[in-house]
């Protein structure tokens, strides 16, 4: 037998739902988006995965800023769930955003959504368990941090080059002068 989890993730906390192969609903749930919630998460697997002989548990998360980087960590580098073979999905939102047309009449909720990922996931939609390595991760930051200065060094530029003055170490030039020099 193999479970399918969804979870819905914000800062606060995760909406969950597990469904089995035949995609009945096992499971639903509410944790906390920290150690403690994942913990609880972690938990609930197991039980349910030891009292079903489980063979493979696949979760799903949307991609959610820096909201779903350390549940999906967790989940990935936890011991006991490697047992069952666990793999852990970081989804494209877009993806699950095209997926959820095909269920016309359901409404937007946040359980919703968490069950949305798990039959996302249990239709094999995804092909590969795509976490995050720390060095994709310490190259994500920093270009990230290139970025952020390169804009907050664009924004002080702009008043000078505005008025036609730039700064330099032996004083000011307007851009006239310096086009004749």
């Amino acid at each position: 037998m193999r479970l399918f989890v969804g979870l819905d993730v914000s800062s606060f906390d995760m909406k969950g739902c597990i469904l089995d192969q035949e995609g009945s609903k096992v499971d639903t749930f509410t944790v906390s988006n920290d150690l403690p919630g994942a913990t609880d998460l972690k938990e609930r697997i197991l039980s349910l995965a030891k009292g079903r002989k489980v063979e493979s548990v696949k979760i799903g998360l949307e991609s959610t800023s820096v909201y779903s980087f350390h549940p999906s960590m967790f989940l990935h580098y936890d011991e006991d769930l490697k047992v069952f073979d666990t793999q852990v999905f970081v989804i494209n939102p877009k993806q699950i955003a095209n997926f959820k047309k095909s269920y016309s009449d359901m409404n937007k909720t946040d359980e919703i959504d968490a069950f949305v990922i798990a039959d996302y996931v249990r239709f094999g939609r995804n092909q590969m368990s795509i976490v995050k390595e720390s060095q994709y991760v310490a190259l994500q930051q920093l270009t990230r941090s290139r970025y952020h200065l390169v804009k907050m060094m664009t924004k002080e530029k702009q008043p000078f080059l505005q008025h036609g003055v730039l700064p330099t170490k032996r004083g000011k030039h307007t851009l006239s002068k310096i086009r004749h020099e």
